[in-house]
């Protein structure tokens, strides 16, 4: 989720919900992840970087087995996604909301 205040929302995220920080690494801008069971919660504090398919967009993320048949998948079918060679990637639904694709590491 995009946040205009980190600091606001992480003591809304951390002091009153009690949600415990989860590790992040270094992606060049502010944000925080929570642990929430066996998925995460990620807020981001960040403007739009993209135009088409924005990885810092509110998203679900869904994993899959293998991530280079998804790849060869959406190849055949024409499908754009945005994809910075690493174990996910992000592509729309019709209705333009972003999914991230991932393969467990």
């Amino acid at each position: 989720m995009r946040v205009g205040d980190l600091a606001r929302s992480r003591a809304f995220y951390e002091d009153l919900l009690g949600l415990d920080a989860a590790p992040r690494p270094d992606l060049g801008f502010p944000g925080a992840w929570y642990a929430l069971g066996e998925s995460q919660l990620h807020l981001i504090q960040q403007a739009k970087i993209f135009d088409d398919i924005d990885p810092t967009d509110p998203h679900v993320a869904l994993e899959v087995e293998d991530l280079g048949a998804v790849r060869r998948s959406l190849d055949a079918k024409g499908i754009p996604y945005r994809d910075f060679g690493g174990g996910q990637l992000w592509i729309v639904d019709p209705d333009g909301n972003v999914v991230e694709l991932c393969e467990r590491s």
